[in-house]
């Protein structure tokens, strides 16, 4: 076989070996796969894909790549003193709960939390807590509102039960994973507001209530 023949197949053989090296490098880079607690969210080329357990392509210009929390955020919620919850009774009680939020292992929900809250925010629980707030925070005063001051010590599953019911489920893909009440108490009379027409009202049964503890 002629010199120059085994120089060109040399060559061609060289180039080809680079070739699959090339694309095998590329093939590495371009498969992600999600860490534990997480998912990826690629859009751009064939839309969005989801992926929880296995990875998936990625291609540079063709897809962009994002990354969900599906770990478990605490979101505390905390009335007390001037912003404690006013009871059926009249009485405000101081109250501190713990609500633990996770994103459900679907694609869908996944799908509907990174379009509805955005990938980047679920890895912060104080931009979560800002969602989530006022949708807790009215629940616990509509249903503390319903029990007076002593049933809330004595029938807290009830009460605990009641605002879970009241939230509900439409929470953008997230789902109460747990809830937990840290302590409720009697918020003192001091941070009662006398010109408040319910806070006058508490302030009377709470003086009703020691003078007959007083005799």
């Amino acid at each position: 076989m002629p010199e120059h023949l085994i120089s060109f197949m040399g060559i061609a053989i060289s180039f080809i070996i680079i070739l699959i090296i090339f694309y095998f490098i590329i093939f590495l880079k371009s498969y992600k796969k999600p860490k534990q607690g997480q998912a990826i969210v690629r859009s751009g080329l064939k839309g969005v894909q989801i992926g929880i357990h296995k990875g998936i392509f990625v291609i540079p210009v063709f897809h962009t790549l994002e990354y969900v929390d599906l770990t478990i955020k605490k979101i505390n919620i905390e009335h007390k003193e001037n912003e404690g919850i006013i009871c059926k009774d009249f009485l405000r009680a101081d109250i501190n709960m713990n609500f633990y939020l996770k994103i459900q292992n679907t694609s869908d929900s996944i799908l509907q939390v990174s379009t509805m809250i955005g990938c980047e925010r679920t890895f912060d629980e104080n931009q979560l807590k800002d969602i989530f707030q006022t949708k807790f925070s009215e629940a616990i005063k509509t249903i503390a509102f319903k029990f007076e001051y002593e049933e809330l010590h004595h029938k807290q599953m009830e009460f605990r039960d009641e605002i879970l019911l009241l939230i509900g489920t439409d929470l953008n893909g997230y789902v109460i994973d747990d809830f937990v009440i840290e302590y409720i108490k009697q918020t003192p009379i001091a941070f009662l507001n006398p010109n408040n027409i319910l806070d006058a009202k508490g302030i009377k049964k709470i003086k009703e209530l020691t003078e007959i503890e007083n005799k």
